[in-house]
C-alpha cells in the first residue's frame, strides 16, 4: 500500500467527496494523470472527463466531472469542478438523450459562428459519452 492522502472534490451546488483515497487519476488538459501520497505540491486545469478515486482499500469508485481544477500539497487535494457525479447519480437516459442531441447537432447545419457551435457540440457530446461510461461501468 502507498499510503493515502485526503481528497475534497468540490462543486458549485455541494461538496461531492471528502476523504482519505490511495490514488486518484484524474483527465488533465494534456492528457490523464494520477496522483500518489507525496505528490509534489501541483495546480492542473482539467477538462470534462472521467476521475477514478481508489479507496485505502483499492476498490475503485469513478465519477464524471465537467471541468475544473485540481490542487494538491501536503497530502491534501482537491478538485473543484464545474460538475461532478458519480454513476449511481446520474440519470442514464437523460445522458442518452443529450448524447443523441450533440451528435445531431454536430451532423446538422451550422449558421454563424460555425467554429464555436461545433466546439459547444463536440464539448457536449464528450461529457455525454463520459457520463454514459461512469453510469453503465463501461
Amino acid at each position: 500500500m502507498a499510503g493515502t492522502f485526503n481528497l475534497q472534490i468540490v462543486t458549485p451546488e455541494r461538496e461531492v467527496f471528502n476523504g482519505p483515497v490511495e490514488m486518484v487519476s484524474l483527465p488533465g488538459l494534456d492528457g490523464s494523470f494520477g496522483v500518489l501520497r507525496n505528490h509534489a505540491p501541483l495546480i492542473a486545469a482539467l477538462e470534462s472527463g472521467l476521475v477514478s478515486i481508489f479507496d485505502p482499500n483499492g476498490a475503485e469508485s469513478r465519477m464524471a466531472i465537467g471541468g475544473g481544477f485540481f490542487q494538491v500539497a501536503n497530502n491534501q487535494a482537491m478538485i473543484l469542478a464545474d460538475s461532478a457525479e458519480f454513476g449511481a447519480e446520474i440519470n442514464v437516459e437523460r445522458a442518452q438523450a443529450s448524447l443523441d442531441r450533440a451528435q445531431s447537432r454536430l451532423e446538422g447545419r451550422m449558421d454563424g459562428d460555425f467554429q464555436l457551435q461545433r466546439d459547444r457540440a463536440e464539448s457536449a457530446l464528450k461529457r455525454a459519452r463520459t457520463r454514459l461510461r461512469v453510469a453503465t461501468g463501461r
